[in-house]
């Protein structure tokens, strides 16, 4: 499984941990990877269960438009309704 989201692209992050030896001298480095908070979900695309591999923000955000669409489609429906 590769470790970038499917929707945004979102990998690790490289750094380096410099610690201070003597003084304001640095010593060594060693190099860090923040690695993106990935998720693995089976969503439906296009009416097919796809497995993708997405990011926390993305989940959020994903979820968040979902919950929109459905209530701006009961507020329709009311509409109609009426």
């Amino acid at each position: 499984m590769s470790r970038i989201c499917d929707f945004c692209g979102k990998t690790y992050q490289q750094g380096n941990l410099v610690p201070r030896g003597v003084g304001n001298r640095v010593t060594r480095r060693t190099t860090n990877k923040r690695k993106a908070n990935l998720r693995s979900k089976r969503l439906e695309i296009n009416g097919r269960m796809v497995r993708v591999t997405i990011c926390a923000s993305c989940l959020k955000r994903l979820k968040k438009d979902i919950k929109e669409a459905n209530l701006a489609l009961v507020q329709a429906q009311a509409q109609v309704a009426a």
